[in-house]
């Protein structure tokens, strides 16, 4: 097995004497399957604030491994007016200080690692420059490991394998210069100091994953030389075909989580490793948030499902996707598995504590704390404009960031339009929200003439819109409350997917609206696209067939029929399919069109001066009587 010193970071902790030897399994050859446990779910529990869960005898003869884990990044370079708890919170400087602190404090017995969406989908200031900054930054907090996540498949595997190696983008090493942990900085990007891991993602051309399978990571022990190891198996959830675009993911497989998972476990056990952490970009969510809660169990979330047939000897699981923080225990067949999950954008750091056997590295407890990451004066409230406090940046990184800031900031910072209210992804009952309703409208007007497509309507699928737009928050640029940057309207949409626009039958507008919920159409998880002003329908989610739970629909207040045709407007990456909405592969006569960002900024311009206004919600109503 390859081994890899992570000397020039203890070195600079002043812990050169106990360096800690840090070891990638090699790729795990995928032609054999390990039967998965048949296990039942016995329950989860809202966590107090100390929760430890014990796996075996306690004993004197124990050392702490401490691990720090964060996730769902996505390039956060900037806080922005991100909130939790009634907190701003977040940003990379603000979550760096919190990092090298409890390093510092932990030293060799320390690793830390990302759950995932460390990059991509991320504000103009990251993804300006090729995603290459969000991973100095995970340079410099001096990250281990890190499962691959579904954004990381963004720009597609040889990209991300230029993120991992390092060298210039086609356009060049635009991001320079380019600091390093070590001190100073390079002309050429230096690729991230951390390993990625892939468990189910495998090679079709090899047979093999992407990446390691597996890392591992030793730790001294007061028994002399003798060390102990903690196995790291890093993976992203099965579903990635469907929540990226084709090219992002051509020539990959990914393969069933707990299967895969399972796998790399029977590995590390044949290679002496006793104990396994599974970092997964996968997760569930809190009924009822709370920092360090559990509430609801994570029922009928996707996580829940892949622990149910994990093998035994994994019993901590550090999870991701959700963009929800939790802290829970879940038990399947007698057998105790500590869970977390981190939010994201840097707003909370999970702090884990495995307490394990001098003697030969196996787990005895397990225990965690979900961390809130801190940023300003003030605390949020409608109209209240974030007052940054610097004390709790980490100087190193906060030069980082604004070395960036400032490199995007003739365009970020240019004014776009103004709106006069608050627009969010927050849904109704039925899942309209006005954030989407905007989007949705902006890319209808970009259609509308008959030259650029003639479009009659407009969807827009609700993972593409990542960022609320409040008149309060004010970016780095100074603009005034209720202007617009560009920079915030790239943050709101930054995949620059082109506009599509087919033709559609009423039945085929039917059927896709039918594949918002889950189980229909092959629809594996709900979710509600967006529309624009021209269509109307009515919504009953809890009927009992998937054509019923559609009743009637509108365009321009004129009721479809099943086989009258339209003009519809999509992006790019749902016209293809993705996010499982299938039928606007359907659709005929493709015309393509501007880049949603671009249709976005148009909009602001059409709506001057005034701005936009927050739009009355209804476009999607209940059935009638």
């Amino acid at each position: 097995m390859p081994s890899h010193v992570l000397s020039s970071r203890w070195a600079q902790l002043g812990l050169a004497a106990t360096a800690v030897a840090a070891v990638l399994i090699a790729p795990l050859a995928t032609n054999t399957t390990a039967k998965a446990d048949a296990v039942t779910i016995a329950g989860a529990r809202s966590l107090s604030d100390q929760l430890s869960v014990q796996f075996g005898p306690l004993s004197t003869k124990t050392t702490d491994v401490h691990l720090l884990a964060y996730n769902d990044f996505h390039g956060t370079l900037e806080p922005g007016s991100q909130s939790l708890y009634g907190q701003f919170t977040g940003g990379a400087a603000y979550l760096a200080k919190v990092v090298k602190a409890k390093q510092a404090a932990y030293g060799a017995n320390e690793a830390t690692v990302f759950a995932g969406d460390g990059i991509g989908a991320s504000p103009l200031a990251n993804s300006l420059f090729h995603e290459e900054p969000a991973t100095i930054v995970a340079n410099l907090m001096h990250t281990d490991f890190a499962s691959v996540g579904n954004h990381e498949f963004d720009k597609g595997s040889a990209e991300l394998k230029r993120i991992q190696n390092g060298g210039c983008h086609a356009d060049g090493c635009t991001g320079a210069p380019y600091a390093l942990p070590t001190g100073g900085t390079t002309n050429i990007f230096p690729g991230a100091k951390f390993k990625y891991l892939s468990a189910n993602v495998v090679v079709d051309a090899t047979g093999k994953t992407l990446f390691p399978a597996v890392g591992v990571k030793q730790f001294p022990t007061t028994l002399g030389s003798h060390k102990i190891s903690v196995g790291f198996i890093g993976e992203v959830l099965k579903d990635t075909p469907t929540i990226v675009t084709p090219t992002g993911v051509a020539g990959l497989t990914f393969q069933d989580e707990a299967d895969a998972a399972n796998r790399a476990a029977a590995q590390l056990k044949s290679d002496g490793v006793k104990t396994s952490v599974l970092v997964i970009h996968q997760g569930g969510f809190q009924s009822a948030p709370t920092l360090n809660g559990c509430s609801g169990n994570l029922t009928n979330s996707p996580i829940l499902d892949i622990v149910k047939r994990l093998d035994p000897s994994i019993k901590v699981i550090i999870s991701a996707h959700t963009h929800a923080e939790y802290r829970c225990t879940i038990t399947t067949n007698g057998v105790t598995r500590l869970i977390t999950s981190a939010s994201s954008f840097g707003r909370v750091l999970s702090d884990i504590t495995l307490t394990m056997l001098k003697t030969n590295g196996s787990l005895v407890s397990a225990s965690a704390t979900n961390i809130l990451i801190p940023n300003a004066l003030n605390t949020p409230a409608l109209g209240v404009v974030r007052q940054p406090d610097t004390s709790k940046e980490d100087p190193q990184v906060a030069s980082v960031v604004a070395q960036y800031v400032a490199a995007a900031a003739p365009l970020a910072n240019r004014v776009i339009g103004k709106i006069q209210g608050d627009l969010t992804k927050t849904p109704t009952a039925l899942g309209e929200s006005t954030l989407g309703d905007v989007i949705a409208d902006a890319q209808y007007v970009a259609t509308a003439p008959a030259g650029l497509g003639g479009a009659q309507l407009a969807f827009m699928n609700p993972g593409g819109i990542r960022a609320d737009l409040l008149a309060s928050a004010i970016s780095s640029g100074g603009e005034a409350i209720g202007e617009v940057t560009y920079g915030e309207a790239f943050t709101v949409q930054p995949f620059g997917n082109s506009l599509v626009t087919k033709t559609m039958t009423g039945d085929q507008i039917h059927r896709v609206l039918e594949q918002q919920f889950t189980g229909c159409g092959g629809q594996a998880v709900g979710k509600t696209l967006q529309i624009s002003f021209t269509l109307k329908y009515e919504a009953n989610p809890s009927a009992a067939t998937c054509a019923a739970k559609i009743g009637n629909i509108w365009v321009s207040g004129v009721p479809v029929t099943p086989t009258a045709t339209f003009r519809v407007t999509m992006n790019n990456f749902i016209a293809t399919g993705g996010d499982g909405f299938t039928v606007f592969k359907e659709g005929t006569n493709a015309l393509g069109g501007a880049q949603d960002i671009d249709a976005f900024v148009n909009y602001f311009a059409a709506n001057a001066p005034a701005g936009i206004a927050v739009p009355a919600l209804g476009r999607i109503v209940p059935v009638g009587p």
